[in-house]
Order: structure tokens, then sequence, then C-alpha cells
């Protein structure tokens, strides 16, 4: 593959005498059917690539990009055309005009605080009664105008034509539906709909900073450029950096739940439609200009310093904290001991926001010979400026693209670093630039040219308005206003704004409509096309990376004439006249014969590895599992033999309430063995965390499980003394050998707690056989968390307890597993998990959402926390109405009367449910979000294992603990006028419950924690002297009642025939940091809410 790019200074046939070159190397019989082939190609194909003496003799109109680009080694970029003389003489069109009828009122916000907060301008635009003034003329529906001929007379550049690749999934799938949509608002910021060149927004949860607010800016800068061009269109956008569409989850039948979702940024493992970002209409949090004005000062920076002038290193400013590979590249600074040809500087914004940015130019950047990118948390939106700088950029392997990035070429736009060896790859970019001036000076003015040339204003706007009539086009059903959207427009938006926001508004705003239509979309990739383009880039960044070829394959520009000839020749000699043969074929057939028609099915792409921003979120994505595949045959179900009837005391179920388990007390004094009733198990070695039949991504929230085993990690792992230190609160030890189980049991835990624990942990050897590995832990099954965080930093770390228990809060370090109740609390008659899933599910569907109580509704014991005493206050009375229905539970008198009121199912009879902690953290959460009731949720302390992943406005409704009654108050008065969107937060909370923890999922849970955890043992487990094996037959046998119903009614019948979900990959801190700004921002837009209610 070659490498060099042709110097712009090449002679008329240059690229003539490059393919003669080649071709004369090979057979004759291959020459005469290529050049057939070829001639054909060049004769007939529209878009292919026509030589320099061909473009320079032919109209401007003829310079259009290539079908066939992917076979030269050059990416064609088109400059459009300059606008015809007859379009030219039209006078412009009348500037549009902003009016803002009074001064806007808003809290005065210093710019350093606004940094980490979400748009109060698009918040204030919401809830505005202000309707928009019509600046411009009501457009009628766009039929497709961005698609018809225009007369522009420009071609796109070649990135357009990845709007077709993104696409592709939906065209496909025979179009968007109402079900796909409402699908992709799971992770949505906001929803957008145009009618008839109005934008109508509903925002469901605000963005990081000002993103959405410049975002829908921009769309309606859109409408302003060309009105009457936007078609009428309905889509979800998530401002959140990573995308979440797994391509994996929507093939086949699943294709018809695949979501449309809009965002910044795009990978090969998923299908989120790629948008130009925020950051072109301005970024004010760190005063970032428009793209426009911000190209004008990367521009004149340029040329303050020439290149050869510049310094001769690798130079990257940036925020490290973001990602561990930032982090990782500040190693390749200079040091006493090394240089790396790199000069790393750490970019402090908060800092730099107090020192007027003074440091933070992006003009003034331009002084080093090299630039460094490398990505953030996801992609960052600082390539664009580190490309327009005529540096030589030196990419760091990006896993992200953006809607531009994909038409970048290796050697041609940049030069290919390496992730893995960071250091190594640009202290030699460096040397082999410095000793290649003239190549290294044109990668980085091709580079700047591209983002000056092929990534201005005009072509941003054109690719949006091509990918939403595109978009537009898919849609099966006819776009209405949605009942809690708002419309918006530039006067809605500028006129609450103020400060720095004001002036990037105000400076990218459209002035008036273009006069003449957009460039002219090119067509499709072909599967061929597509292959070769990945292949061209794959090729040469190996070459790059093979230290002895690079010198002589990449060629300085002062080479002699026809050296480029001569290496793509070389290149070409070394493959097979056969294949060559067979390749111009096929090229011909395609070209000639099939030129733009693409296969309705979607070309598979070569899987990556998991990326550590890849599943958010923030707006958060909860993928629903593939069903299993229901070819295989079933395996056979287990067997439970008792030998004889068990012995044990007559006790009442009143009185047992109080007690401790003494079925399990009895299965380990017991003397009997345990009768395999299924394979002695080799031991499992991390056999759940392989690649597995599943083809299903776990839910978000099995990303804790990194971060709840983090410490250990990062201490180097969990040792004995670590473990036996975690036995001071234990109420058990269990050890896990070869798939058999062996529990020491330190103390009785309250009621069934350790038995129902111990019995789940049981039902995964039975479900997964073999994949368990061995594993030696110590279980609590108290309530409330005891591993202070203080306790165990620095030199204390090496003591850090690993206990596991049913729930954590962010004090403490407990391991948070999966609570007894899964498989049933005998105590209070509440049944297992899968039986009580289709009662919740049946009671649901008694009465609907409407026709439930108005008031909000909860049920439980009050004498375990004050915090539940205090909620006593908000019922009814006499003198005030808290719109609360508050009712004490007695547990025993319950029992007594055979827990005829505390059906769970018969419960879902309130339009909304409210969840209050009880001494920690309490198991009726995930009875309150299965009732399609909207959950008012008073401010937890605790948190289990999946409740992490809960979003307030979209599971919940968030309640004020330290106002709790005026805080429900005023959720039931919001709820009950906007119905439909309380009524989608229970539906949300709900489907959650029902599809993100079942039975299914929980086990996989279970599975993925105890792999992780069991690869951090720094010691081979043993069975502990005092330990006594359990299995099924050890407790069902010794138990009776209520106990033994439940225990049998929640046993594994047979081992599952496919792997767990596919656990995904850790948090990054950014992500960490994001997910909990976001839910702390959700919050306090709610209080803000609730203040204005009770100041009105």
């Amino acid at each position: 593959m070659a490498l060099a790019v042709a110097p712009t200074g090449a002679v008329d046939n240059h690229r003539s005498r490059k393919l003669a070159v080649a071709l004369s190397r090979t057979s004759s019989t291959f020459l005469f059917f290529s050049v057939v082939v070829v001639g054909v190609v060049f004769a007939s194909a529209r878009w292919f690539t026509t030589t320099t003496t061909l473009q320079a003799s032919l109209p401007a109109a003829a310079a259009i990009p290539a079908a066939a680009a992917a076979l030269h080694h050059q990416t064609q970029h088109p400059k459009p055309s300059p606008t015809s003389p007859s379009r030219a003489a039209r006078p412009p069109h009348a500037a549009y005009s902003i009016s803002c009828p009074t001064p806007s009122l808003r809290p005065n916000i210093s710019h350093a605080t606004k940094a980490s907060e979400s748009s109060q301008t698009l918040a204030l635009a919401f809830s505005s009664s202000s309707s928009c003034r019509r600046t411009y003329p009501d457009a009628p529906p766009a039929t497709n105008t961005a698609a018809a001929p225009s007369p522009s007379n420009s071609s796109c550049p070649s990135y357009f034509r990845f709007i077709h690749e993104d696409l592709r999934p939906w065209r496909a799938a025979g179009g968007v539906t109402r079900a796909m949509l409402a699908r992709a608002g799971v992770t949505a910021s906001f929803r957008l709909v145009v009618l008839r060149g109005r934008a109508y927004v509903h925002r469901f949860r605000p963005a990081f900073q000002t993103r959405d607010l410049f975002t829908i800016w921009g769309i309606l800068q859109l409408l302003r450029r060309y009105p009457g061009r936007v078609p009428d269109l309905d889509l979800m956008f998530d401002c959140v950096d990573w995308p979440v569409v797994r391509t994996h989850l929507y093939r086949g039948k699943h294709a018809p739940f695949m979501p449309p979702l809009f965002r910044y940024c795009g990978d090969d493992r998923t299908l989120d439609i790629v948008f130009p970002d925020w950051s072109f209409w301005g970024w004010p949090e760190i005063n970032i200009k428009p793209w426009d004005a911000l190209q004008k000062d990367l521009k004149n920076g340029n040329s303050r310093v020439t290149w050869s002038d510049r310094e001769p290193y690798a130079y990257w400013k940036g925020n490290t904290a973001v990602a561990v590979s930032r982090q990782e590249l500040v190693k390749c600074n200079i040091s006493s001991t090394q240089d790396w040809n790199a000069r790393i500087y750490t970019q402090d914004w908060f800092k730099e926001s107090k020192a007027g940015y003074r440091n933070s130019n992006l003009g003034n950047q331009c002084t080093h010979r090299y630039k460094i990118y490398i990505e953030g948390s996801a992609w960052s939106i600082s390539q664009k400026y580190i490309l327009a700088c005529d540096s030589m950029t030196l990419l760091v392997t990006p896993k992200y693209y953006d809607f531009f990035s994909r038409s970048l070429m290796p050697i041609q736009h940049y030069w290919p670093v390496r992730d893995d060896n960071k250091c190594a790859s640009i202290k030699y970019a460096v040397e082999w630039g410095n000793s290649h001036k003239q190549s290294a000076q044109r990668i980085g003015k091709e580079a700047s040219s591209f983002i000056q040339e092929e990534v201005n204003m005009d072509l941003v706007y054109d690719y949006m308005l091509h990918l939403l009539t595109e978009y537009a086009k898919l849609l099966r059903f006819r776009p209405t206003k949605p009942p809690e959207a708002v419309e918006v427009c530039p006067e809605s938006l500028i006129c609450q704004a103020e400060g720095i926001e004001k002036t990037f508004l105000t400076e990218s705003m459209v002035k008036s409509a273009h006069d003449s239509g957009p460039c002219d979309l090119p067509p499709p990739f072909s599967p061929l096309e597509l292959r070769m383009l990945k292949q061209r880039k794959e090729n040469t960044i190996r070459q790059v990376e093979m230290p002895d070829a690079m010198a002589m394959e990449v060629a300085p520009a002062e080479a002699v004439d026809g050296q480029r000839s001569r290496k793509l020749a070389a290149a070409l000699s070394r493959t097979s006249s056969t294949f060559l043969f067979f390749s111009v074929v096929v090229v011909g057939v395609v070209f000639v014969s099939a030129r733009w028609i693409t296969t309705a099915t979607t070309t598979t792409i070569a899987s990556l590895p998991a990326a550590a921003a890849a599943a958010l979120h923030h707006e958060t994505q909860h993928p629903t599992p593939s069903p299993r595949s229901p070819s295989r045959a079933p395996p056979a179900a287990y067997s439970i033999y008792c030998p004889t009837p068990s012995l044990r005391p007559n006790i009442s179920r009143a009185a047992k309430a109080s007690e401790s388990s003494q079925t399990l007390a009895l299965a380990l004094s017991s003397s009997s063995s345990c009768r395999r009733t299924y394979p002695d198990s080799p031991p499992a070695t991390n056999t759940a965390a392989a690649p597995s039949s599943s083809n299903s991504s776990c839910p978000s929230y099995f990303r804790f499980i990194h971060e709840d085993l983090r410490p250990w990690r990062a201490a180097g792992g969990v040792t004995r003394a670590m473990l036996a230190r975690a036995g001071v609160t234990a109420s058990f030890r269990l050890v896990v050998l070869r798939g058999r189980a062996y529990v020491q049991r330190f103390r009785p835990a309250f009621q069934t707690r350790d038995l129902f624990t111990i019995w789940g942990i049981l039902q995964l050897l039975r479900r997964y056989p073999g994949r368990v590995p061995d594993l030696d832990l110590m279980f609590d099954c108290v309530d409330w968390p005891v591993v202070r965080t203080h306790l165990y930093r620095g030199k204390h770390a090496p003591f850090m307890p690993p206990l596991f228990r049913y729930c954590g809060d962010d004090r403490t370090l407990d391991i948070v597993f999966p609570d007894w109740s899964f498989w049933g609390w005998p105590e209070i008659n509440i049944k297992p998990w899968d039986a009580l899933q289709k009662d919740l599910k049946n009671g649901n569907s008694r009465v609907t959402w409407s026709d439930r109580e108005p008031y909000a509704y909860w049920k439980g014991n009050t004498a375990v926390a004050v915090s539940r005493q205090e909620l006593v206050k908000c019922n009814i009375s006499s003198t005030q109405d808290w719109n609360a229905r508050i009712y004490t539970q007695d547990w025993f008198k319950e029992s007594k009367a055979g827990y005829r009121n505390s059906n769970l199912g018969n419960q879902c009879t309130h339009r909304y449910k409210i969840y209050v902690e009880g001494s920690a953290w309490s198991i009726s959460q995930k009875y309150i979000l299965a009732c399609d009731s909207m959950t008012l949720l008073v401010t937890p302390k605790y948190y289990d294992f999946f409740s992490r992943s809960l979003m307030p406005i979209q599971h919940y409704w968030p309640v004020r603990d330290d106002n709790k009654c005026a805080s429900i108050k005023y959720a039931v008065e919001w709820g009950n006028s906007h119905k439909q969107s309380a009524q989608r937060i229970g539906k949300e909370a709900s489907n959650f419950i029902q599809e993100e923890v079942n039975m299914d999922l929980v086990y996989d849970y279970m599975l993925h924690l105890l792999t992780e955890y069991a690869k951090l043992l720094r010691f081979k487990p043993t069975k502990p002297p005092e330990a006594v094996e359990v299995c099924p037959e050890s407790l069902i046998c010794q138990a009776e009642g209520i106990e033994k119903k439940f225990l049998t009614e929640s046993m594994v019948k047979s081992a599952h025939d496919s792997g767990p979900c596919d656990l995904p990959p850790p948090f990054s801190p950014l992500e960490l940091r994001m997910l909990k700004q976001r839910k702390e921002n959700t919050i306090r837009q709610v209080e803000m809410w609730e203040r204005r209610a009770s100041a009105a």
C-alpha cells in the first residue's frame, strides 16, 4: 500500500504514468482485461475520480467525487464550485431580525459555576409562556427538497456518503416506526419535531452544560438558512458522548426494535446516527468560539509561525482526568531521564476560566510542528481544532468517529500513533517528520486544508440538511407535535440568554436565507468500496508500524518524479495477477452495471475491543437481552431426593418470624452427604467472562461490578489476611471448589436471610455448572454497610476487608449482592421473584393508570426508621391534604390474618407510590418500581445492586427528605397535570424492573460478580476445617411449610443452555462524574420547580 501523497506540483500525466507503471509489472492477460475494464469504468462511471489533466479541462461542475476513490491512494475531497453568475447576480435575501420584547430575568450565575451545570437558558425557554414570532415565512412541508437537484453546481465532500451508511440499518428494516422512536427515548436528552418549518422540543433530561441548547440552536439556524427545505420529522437526540445502540442487539428478528438515536459520535459496534456537535455554534463553558470565527483565528494563527520555525516536538494540552489513555500520555512528557519528543500540558479549565482564558486561545496554539490528538471518555471535539493547525497531527488510534472523521486517511491527513505504545510511537513520528520535513509539512497542510475547506459552516449545514432529509424519508408515520413539546425559535432562546452564551448565540446566528441549494449528496458506498476503504487504512497503518519499512515507504515530497508511481507499482506487483484481475473485473461490474445499488443487508463490521465509554447513558441505555436460541434441546431436569422425612421441632409461623433459620442450622449439623444430581465440575477459570452464545449485552448496572471491586484491584488483589478481617462481622463464609459449596456459619442472620442467600448461590451453581470459579468469600446479612472507605486509604489498603452484603452507600466499600428475597421471604409471605413478577404484571393490568387513585400511596413498617415516622405526618388530616395516603403495616397481625391485606399484586391501585428507606435500604424498592405507578423516591442514602442505574425523571420522581410532605404534594399535582409524562415515568420504571431485573439477569449478575471477584484472589481457595458442604438436597430436605414451598418454587430445574449476558466494560472516571452530575442536576431542576410553585 502506497503511503506518500502525490505532491501538488505533479505534472499533468502523473497519475497516468503511475497506473501504467503498476500495470507494466503484471501479466499480459491481466493487462488486457484490466485496461478494458478500467476503460469502461472511466468512460461510464459518473462519480469516478478523474485525473488532474481531465479535471483541468472540464467545467467546474464536472469535478465531483469518485465512487471508486477507495481503489486509489488519495481520497478526493471536491471543493464546492463557486455560485453561478446568474445566481450571484440575485439580490441577497432580506436579513432576519430578532426582537426581545422585555429584558430576560434570570438568576446571576458566575461563569465558573455554570461550567458544570445544564443549560438554564433552555429551561427558561421551555417554561416561558411567550410564543415564537415568525421572522421568516411559515414554510409548507418540505418533501425531500434537499435531495432534489439544486442550483449549487457542487458535489458534497466524500464524508457525506456516510449519511447513507448511518441510515442503512433502518432502510433495511423497512423504515422507522413510532415504536422504534419511543425506544430511542429511553436514553435521549430531548425529542425534536419539525412541522412546516417550526421546531418543537420535548426535553427529557438536562444535558451536560449547554450541549442541548447549542445543538437545538444549530437546528434552528438550519431552518433559517434553508426555509421550506427541512422536511417534517420526529427524532430523538442524546447529548452524551458515547454511543449506546449496540449493533448485535438488533440483528435479525430484533431489527424492528432498533432505536434511531442521534448523537455526536459513533463506533464500529453501534448504530447511533452521527450529527454535528454543539461546539460548531460555540462552547461557552470553556470559551470556544463558534466555528466560523474560530476557523479565522486558526487560519491567522497558522500564518504567524511558519512550519519550519515551529518547535520540533509533539504538543498536547487538555484534560487528563477524563480517560486512562490521556493519563498514560502524560508519561510521554520530557523528564530528566527520557525525551519522547513530546511536550504534554494538563489543562485545568476551572483555573483557566478564572484567568480569563488567557492560555487557552486555540488560535495561539499552532506553535509546534506536531500536534497530538487523543480521545477522552469518547471522541473529542478537539480533533477539528488540532487538524486545522498546519502541524502534522499524530492521531492516537481512535475508537470513535464523528460525522467527518471517517473520511480522514493515515499519512494523507495524519500520522497514526499506536495506543498500546504511545511514547515510542510519538518519538518515532517526530524523528521521521524532522528528517522528512516537506512530507510532514504536506501532511499537516492537507489536514488543515480539509478542515478549512471541507468542514466549513456551509458544509456543516448541508450535512445536517441531507442527513435530516434522508432520515425523514424513512419515517413510517406522520410526525405530529407531542403534547409535552414546546415550540422553540431563535427568539425564545436568545432572549433568555445572557453573557457569553448570548454572545455566541448571536455570533452563530444565520442572518438570512441561503440564496442557493445545498451541495449534491453523493451516492452510497458499495460493499466493495467500504471494504477496500477499510483495508486501505489498515494497510497504511500496518506499514507505519513496520519500523524497518517506514523510512523507505514514505517518500519525501522532493523525491524524483515518478517515485510514487514506482511505489504503487511495487505494491501491486507483490499481489498475484489472478487476484488483481478478479478485483478489477468485479469493480468494473459494480461501477458499470450496478453503480449505486446497495444491498438491503447491513455490512457486518469486524468486532473491536470493548470501549470504556461504551454503554451510559448518562442518558442511560438498558438493552433488552436477546432470547436464547430455541433450536437447542433443553438439558435434562435436575432431581431432588430426600431419603427420609425431615425431623424438626414444630414451631409456629408467628414465633418463627423473629428467629433465625432452623433449616440452615439443621443442614449444617446433619451428617448426611450431598448426593450429586448434576456432574461434578472442573474448576472454572473465568468462564463467565469468555465470549458466550447469549448474543446479549448485560444492562448498564452490571458496570458497577467493576466499581465495587475496584479498591481491591487497585490494592493488588484479595489476600487471606483481608478475607480473615472480613470475618469480624460476617454472617457466614462460603467457599466454592469444583462446583461444590461449603459454608461456615459464624452467627445466625435475622430470620431466613442467610438460608435464602445461600440457596440462591446453590441455584447459580445448578444454572451454570462448571462456570462458577473456585472462590472464598465472607457474607454479612445485616442491612447497613460497615466497611468505611476512609479507614482503608493509603498504607491501610492491605487491611481492606472484602465483605459481601445486600446494599452499600457512598462512604463504604461493601460489595453489593442480590438480596435473599429474590428466592422468597417466607416470614412475610413474599413469593420468589419469578412468581411475584407475574403477580405484579397481572396487578398492573387490573387498573389502568388513569383509573387509579390520584394520590401517593405507601404502606409499611414505620417502627424501623425516623424517616418513615416523619412520612406518617404527610397523611391526610382534617386540616391538611398532602396528596398522600399512608398506611402502617403490622406484620404480626398480618401473619395471623393470613396475609390477606399484604398481597403486593393487589397494591397497584394508586397513580403514585412512595419509596422511603427503612433502617437502611429496603427490598420494597423493586416492588414499588414494578407497579406502573410513578414512584416518588424519597432521597436515599443506600443502593442495592441495580438501583444505581435508576435516573430521576426517567424512572422515578425525586422527593426531598427534609421536606417530604410539600415535595410529595407538588409531585402529585405535577403528575395529575402532566398525566402522560407521569405515566411514562411509571411505565419506564416497571419496564426496567420487569426486563432488566428478571431472574435470568439476577443470576447473570451473580455469576459475573463472583467471577470478577475470584480473579482478585491471591491465594488458592481451600475448604476450611469448620465448613460443611451444602447442596439443594441438604437444605430443601430439612425445610417445611412455606419455607419448603418457596425453596421448591425458586429451584433451578436444569442447567442453562447458553452463556450469561456479556459484561460491559468499567466506567471511566468522567462517566461516573457525569452520571452523578446528571442525577444531581435533574434533582436540582425538580427542586427549583418546587420552589417556584411554592413561591407562586
